[in-house]
Order: structure tokens, then sequence, then C-alpha cells
């Protein structure tokens, strides 16, 4: 968790850990930051933002999942982040 970088509360942290646990299953959460984009299911004005690192990837320094959830209603959605190495 030395690398684990946020601008959650502790609570909000294991909030958003739980929520996404699902989705997280082989990729490592390298940032998670609470971000003014409104959330497409309930409207809350903030949404926590989240870039990992898949557990098969070659490199562990490139980001190549984006999550962004929302911890007013439990809204989730996982993208895969294009990169260069996978052009």
């Amino acid at each position: 968790m030395d690398d684990f970088r946020h601008n959650l509360t502790p609570v909000e942290v294991k909030k958003f850990l739980k929520d996404t646990q699902n989705l997280t299953e082989n990729i490592l959460i390298r940032y998670c930051f609470k971000v003014e984009q409104s959330c497409p299911r309930c409207g809350c004005q903030v949404t926590c933002l989240a870039g990992a690192v898949s557990l098969f990837s070659s490199r562990l320094d490139k980001i190549t999942h984006e999550i962004r959830a929302c911890l007013n209603c439990g809204y989730k959605e996982l993208s895969t982040v294009l990169t260069i190495e996978s052009l």
C-alpha cells in the first residue's frame, strides 16, 4: 500500500475497495482520487477515478485500466486504457 495514492478519507478508501472488489480481481489499484465529475446514475457531483495495472501486464508502472465509482450510489465502471504497447 506504499505506492497507493489517494485523496480519500480512510472510510472512503474502505468503501471504494469494498464496492469495486468484484472488478479488481486481476488488477492492482495504483491511485484513487475524488474528482468533480457527476455520476451518470445518481447525479452526485463527486466521483472516484482510479488507475490500475493488470497483474498480467509486463510492466507494473503503466496504467492499463481506469475505474470510475460513485461512493453515494455504488455505481462502478471499469474501462481499458489504450497504451502505446498495445498498438
